[in-house]
């Protein structure tokens, strides 16, 4: 796993570089960028059908001081993924700090059609 460590989006191992920036990826997980937040359990809102949604949510998060980053199921060669609008994501927050991420989440994103979320679990094997 790696991650961008300008714009907080984690990628799988195969991506080389960050889709938004173009920046170089650094190996690890995006989480290591809050080692200023301790004992913490950090928890994944509703899964957003495209991470140009995900990079919406997180702005506003970001506004709202909420610690966040985002998880892309970007694969490499995926071109439609590289305009942002073909990549399921998921974005993590600390767990104290849910409740109010999903209610800004669900207000700036449509409703999930499950038809077009891929299975997390099938996405791993």
């Amino acid at each position: 796993m790696s991650y961008c460590p300008q714009c907080g989006i984690e990628y799988d191992d195969e991506v080389e570089e960050c889709v938004d920036c173009n920046g170089p990826l650094v190996e690890g997980s995006a989480e290591e960028m809050f080692d200023d937040i301790e004992d913490t359990e950090w928890v994944e809102l509703d899964p957003l059908p495209t991470l140009g949604h995900a990079k919406a949510v997180k702005e506003e998060l970001d506004q709202e001081d909420i610690p966040c980053y985002i998880q892309s199921f970007l694969s490499a060669g995926d071109d439609l993924a590289r305009t942002n609008y073909g990549s399921q994501a998921i974005i993590v927050v600390p767990e104290g700090m849910y409740e109010r991420a999903l209610e800004i989440q669900q207000g700036i994103t449509p409703p999930d059609d499950d038809q077009f979320l891929v299975d997390r679990d099938d996405y791993e094997e």
